[in-house]
């Protein structure tokens, strides 16, 4: 899948949504408001990463992050196990 059929997808999804939160879908607003959170995750990942990254250069970053990542999770293990 392309990176513009996904933001295509996304926007046809997102309009789907909204209208259905203008005909008064309540079930339309929580998916609204759940797709917001993912939203706003998406944009803190891809915050790490530079208009002249290459694949494995963001490769290399998420690595990096899940390692420090697993190093968090180990410290927050000793400190509560």
């Amino acid at each position: 899948m392309s990176i513009e059929k996904l933001f295509d997808d996304i926007e046809e999804t997102l309009m789907d949504l909204l209208a259905r939160v203008d005909e008064g879908d309540s079930k339309a607003l929580e998916e609204l408001k759940k797709a917001k959170i993912y939203f706003e995750d998406l944009a803190e990942i891809l915050s790490v990463v530079d208009d002249d990254d290459t694949v494995d250069s963001i490769k290399k970053k998420f690595d990096e992050l899940s390692k420090k990542f697993d190093k968090f999770l180990m410290d927050i293990v000793k400190v509560v196990g």
